[in-house]
């Protein structure tokens, strides 16, 4: 926790506060500097976009073979995508607040994708349980052990 020395621009004014988060569900209180209450509390989605990294710096990790030769790739800003018919992951470019592109981080960490999940008011707390979004999984049943690679796709937990 931070804190920092205030001088009240208007020292005749009640003591009050509006704090606010900026973003695509915006939430604000407002505080009473003399009785702050623990439980007043800004809520806000912190969603995430899981990113092919070479594909946005061009720059490459020691010791990996590349994927692929095309100089094109190393900007081309992919980012994991859900198709809406299969449920499949697929790489494509990064379109912000596209919903099929974001994730979230559970407190169990699991990765939800919040594109297959009812969107809800942030000015609350979200009420969501792993267990109502769909995770991130590999299509194959059992675990790969024989040098083949497995699609990523959506599963319920």
């Amino acid at each position: 926790m931070t804190s920092l020395d205030y001088a009240w621009d208007e020292p005749v004014l009640p003591p009050f506060i509006m704090l606010t988060v900026k973003g695509a569900g915006s939430s604000e209180i407002v505080c009473s500097m003399n009785d702050f209450q623990d439980s007043k509390q800004l809520y806000y989605e912190n969603f995430i976009y899981i990113a092919a990294t070479y594909t946005f710096s061009g720059l490459q990790e020691p010791g990996v073979r590349p994927v692929a030769s095309n100089k094109d790739a190393a900007y081309a800003e992919l980012v994991l995508d859900v198709s809406p018919k299969t449920q499949r992951v697929v790489l494509k470019k990064k379109e912000p607040g596209k919903r099929s592109q974001l994730w979230r981080m559970t407190g169990t960490g699991v990765l939800c994708h919040e594109g297959s999940s009812v969107p809800h008011n942030p000015h609350k707390p979200s009420p969501r349980s792993a267990d109502s979004c769909m995770i991130l999984d590999i299509a194959g049943l059992a675990a790969v052990t024989d040098n083949r690679y497995e699609p990523l796709m959506l599963r319920k937990p």
